[in-house]
């Protein structure tokens, strides 16, 4: 981002000929004219405003209102940007994406042939989704629920019982798990928030982030990103893996 009294240092060698032929029309026309919109100046160029938007950002330039106030003669004022919180959350989580989950997710996944998902309230929406693209990619009995009681009906010995939950604290698990763990299923919980004071009972443990969304949202509130992220990554490394099967046949 720029900010008023920053140098910038303007390559227009960087511009190929119809962009240098662009730039030297708005420079003549924005010392007559600073008020012109970048529409107008796409126009008068007869080009889109596509064009324009590129050659600004080639030339250093967060937006046409900088180009202007630079070469109208102008300071440059710093642009205010909200910024999403949760945005920046999501791409720490993304560049520090660990892979050695999805991985020990598959070796869980592969050692049963039914897989129950479980989920409440947006995080059912999730597990429906992923035991669609679970059952794409794989030859298994995927199962969804959102009852405890119906999810502990359809378990057994050759059950991996997968739960999502954002935080872990909208409900107690203890039942279910418990339920479970009487019909010989082994457990994965997927939790979004880290929380090392977490007394959740279940055979493994995944923590995606260790970060927490706003205090002030209710479980309900939070969102799913990061789930349906994980969830992608799954999948992709299930296709990859199908396809390279299917090659070495």
């Amino acid at each position: 981002m720029r900010r008023e009294g920053e140098t910038i240092n303007i390559n227009l060698n960087k511009l190929n000929d119809l962009e240098l032929s662009v730039h030297n029309k708005l420079t003549e026309v924005i010392k007559d004219n600073e008020k012109l919109k970048i529409l107008e100046a796409a126009e008068f160029c007869e080009v889109s405003p596509s064009k324009v938007s590129k050659l600004v950002r080639k030339l250093g330039f967060d937006s046409f209102k900088q180009y202007k106030q630079f070469f109208g003669g102008q300071s440059i004022i710093q642009e205010d940007k909200i910024v999403s919180s949760e945005l920046e959350r999501l791409k720490h989580f993304i560049e520090n994406f660990d892979h050695a989950l999805v991985d020990e997710f598959i070796t869980l996944f592969k050692k049963y042939n039914r897989i129950v998902l479980f989920g409440l309230g947006p995080s059912f929406i999730c597990v429906e989704y992923f035991a669609y693209k679970l059952a794409l990619v794989s030859g298994k009995n995927i199962l969804v629920s959102q009852g405890e009681d119906h999810a502990k009906h359809l378990v057994d010995e050759d059950t991996l019982l997968i739960v999502f939950s954002v935080t872990g604290k909208f409900t107690s698990f203890e039942n279910l798990f418990n339920g479970a763990k009487v019909k010989g299923a082994e457990i994965l919980l997927i939790l979004e928030e880290y929380d090392h004071t977490s007394t959740l009972k279940a055979d493994n443990i995944f923590f995606l982030t260790q970060s927490t969304q706003n205090e002030k949202l209710l479980p309900y509130e939070k969102t799913r990103t990061v789930f349906f992220i994980f969830i992608e990554e799954i999948i992709a490394k299930l296709l990859a893996e199908r396809e390279t099967a299917s090659r070495d046949e």
